[in-house]
Order: C-alpha cells, then structure tokens, then sequence
C-alpha cells in the first residue's frame, strides 16, 4: 500500500507541469482573402505567403488586432504565374481579372472577430469599415471588380461576365456565433460562340429584312442580335431559375446552369418584341388610307419573318438550350454563396468559386472569401507566462516528492517497529 500510494503521487506531481504548459488557444482570429485557387485538385496559392490573405490573430487580449493586407507586388507575381496547362488564370493574359479589391480583418480582444474580402466599395455595408485599401489584378471592364473571358466566339460558347461587386464577409460575436454575408451585384453576362451564332444565322436576316421595312414607315427600330452576342444581366438568370432575387438560390448554387434558358429567354422576348413593334405599326398604317399600301405591305414582311423566325423559337429548346447547357458544363461553373465549416470550427463565406473543366477539374478559384474563428476568447487569456507556469509547476512536483517520501518512511518505520 505504501509504494502504491507513493507512485501515484509521483504520476501527479510530473503530470502537472506537463498539462500547465500545454499551448493555449487564441482569444480571437480572422482571415480575409481574396484569391485561392487549385490545379488539378491541388492548393497552389497556399505555399505563397504573399497569397495567404489578411490574417489578424489575438493572442492573448493585449488589444484589438486588425489587418488590412492589399495585394501587394509579390501576390501579384504570384497570381500572374498560375496557369492552368497553356491557360492563364489571371491578369490581362489570363481568364480573371479584378479591380478595386482589398482583404482585411479583425481579431478583437472580447472574443469576437471579423473578415472581409473583395470589392472595397462593399466594406461599409458588410462590417461597418469605412476604408479598405484597394487592388488590382490586370484590367477589368470599366468600374468592374472582376471580369471573367471563358470560351471563345469560336468555340461551341464564348462568355465574358462582368461583376460590379463582389465581395464577402464573416463574423464570429464574443458568444460564438458565427454568420456569413456576400454581395454579387451589376452582374453582366455576354454570350455568344458557335451555338449561339447558329440560331442567330437564322433569326438575324429575317429581321434585317423586317425591320429595314418598317423604318422606311418610321419604326425607329434595331436588330438586336447584330453583334452576334445576347447579353443577360443578372435578374435575367435569376429569372430562368425562378427566384426573384440571387439571395433566394440556396448556397453553392452554379449561376452558369441558368445561362442557356436566360439566352433562349432573351431570344424569344427580343424577337417578340421587334415582331409586336412591326405588326402594330403595321396596323396603324393600314388604319390610315394614305398609307395602307405601305401597312399591308409591312404586315406581308412580318408574316414572312415569322414563318422563319417561329419554328426556330418553338425548337430552341432541342437546339440551343440543351446544347450550350452541354457545352457550359464542360467549360465552367460559377457557384456563388459558398459556405464551410472546418474540423477545427472555423467558417468560411465565400462569394464566388469559379470552376474550370468539369466539375472544376482543371481549376477552381476561391474569389471573395472571409474566414472567423476557432475563438477561445476570454478563456484563452493567459493567467501567468510560460516561465512561471513552469517553476510553479516544478515546485509542485518537488514538494509531492518530499511529501510522498516522507510517507513512504513513516509506513516503513511503523512497519519495523510493529515487527
């Protein structure tokens, strides 16, 4: 019974300044970034610290850290080089350009943190933060934050989308709770490619025809297919999804998927509209006697228009939109409101992952991303330094052993004389 009560507390007292010592958590941290991105399936923004984004990391209370970490000429370098096979992904060779972004973070003593990334003109409405320092990778159009150039015109579909904002935030409160925002906004999406020039070499001479006729009579109108291109805008895909707004598609969604009914839809209403235009001034001149030659005429050309134009309307469906629905998905993916959770608590809110090849298969590119927490907060204050955690720890151990000595030699003392 002595030696056994002597081990225990030998166990103890060396167990003590091994768990005292043991690395603490931080009270708070963030991380604000704009750009990660992998090839092939593997991170290759990860092992260049310049690309790393704004991290703010509390350790122990001592005050607010913040970090505001434009992109500076290392990242920049960094960006430029990535390339997916011959494929460049950024700058003004490459697929993704951006404009007037920043990354920014805070890591505050009460347990509480925020992050930020992406277009700075959003900063005060998604944390209240009045100034973040902006960027630039390569051009993007005009007043843009990015611009994204997928496909060619002569490949089966060509697109540039162009984002007036995007950006995303996150939030951890001194209770834990963690919460994510994002902003897409001003989108423009602008289509064109082989498939899309296919239907158009049919509707665009019927027009042509149609419409040089009715503004002899003036009509006043324009084709507006002429550049071989259909432009959508952002409430023209979320219409084809059937939601009234980007914030109602649940998170991850792929707004790409919407692309090929947004342009059928596009189509049909344009094409509608210049044909409702023509036939009712059609209508007005044959109302008047002076000029009803010239209104049954242009109501001949409107039926001549649509006995070309309608059957392709009624088959878009089977010609265009299956087809570049196909053909997009081999291309790229453009999923917004990507949210995560890590194993070690963190969470992530991502604006934008843009995907390249199949299911991403080439590459996929975080854009916009704000990251919070684990946040210990006020438990991670340390109540002493290491040093002194240790000598205290030392000091215990000591004294047990004096203590669990002099135990061990009364029991064993009493145990002589007993005998």
């Amino acid at each position: 019974m002595a030696r056994a009560a002597a081990a225990t507390a030998v166990a103890i007292a060396l167990a003590v300044p091994a768990t005292a010592a043991r690395a603490a958590d931080v009270v708070s941290q963030a991380n604000g970034r704009l750009v990660s991105a992998s090839i092939g399936g593997t991170n290759v923004t990860d092992a260049i610290l310049a690309l790393r984004g704004a991290s703010a990391v509390n350790p122990d209370a001592s005050g607010d850290v913040t970090v505001d970490q434009p992109l500076d000429a290392s990242a920049l370098a960094g960006l430029i080089g990535i390339s997916a096979g011959s494929t460049n992904l950024f700058g003004d060779n490459g697929i993704i350009q951006l404009g007037g972004v920043g990354q920014y973070a805070q890591a505050r003593d009460d347990g509480s943190s925020s992050a930020f990334s992406g277009a700075v003109s959003a900063a005060p409405s998604l944390i209240g933060v009045g100034t973040v320092t902006p960027s630039s990778v390569g051009s993007p159009t005009a007043n843009q934050s990015a611009t994204f150039r997928l496909g060619s015109s002569s490949a089966p579909v060509g697109m540039q989308v162009d984002l007036g904002v995007l950006a995303a935030s996150a939030q951890q409160a001194a209770d834990g709770t963690q919460t994510g925002q994002y902003v897409l906004s001003d989108a423009g999406f602008t289509v064109d490619g082989t498939l899309v020039s296919g239907t158009l070499a049919i509707v665009n001479p019927a027009l042509d025809t149609l419409i040089a006729l009715a503004n002899t009579s003036g009509a006043g109108l324009t084709n507006p297919f002429s550049s071989g291109k259909i432009e959508l805008t952002l409430d023209d895909l979320t219409s084809a999804a059937g939601v009234a707004s980007v914030n109602d598609l649940p998170p991850g969604t792929d707004l790409l998927s919407y692309v090929p009914q947004a342009v059928a839809d596009k189509i049909i209403s344009q094409v509608n509209g210049v044909l409702d235009a023509a036939s009712t001034l059609a209508t007005q001149l044959k109302s008047n006697f002076l000029t009803a030659a010239a209104g049954i005429a242009l109501q001949a050309a409107v039926d001549t228009a649509k006995a070309t134009i309608v059957p392709v309307l009624n088959g878009i469906s089977n010609t265009l939109v299956t087809p570049l629905s196909n053909a997009l998905t081999q291309l790229a993916q453009m999923q917004v409101n990507v949210q995560s959770t890590g194993s070690d608590g963190s969470f992530t809110q991502t604006a934008l992952r843009l995907g390249l090849g199949p299911s991403g298969s080439l590459a996929s590119v975080n854009l916009a991303s704000a990251t919070v927490g684990p946040n210990a907060g006020q438990l991670a204050v340390p109540v002493a330094g290491p040093e002194s955690l240790t000598l205290a720890g030392g000091f215990l151990g000591i004294g047990a052993l004096v203590l669990a000595g002099i135990a061990l030699r009364r029991r064993t003392r009493l145990a002589s004389v007993q005998g």
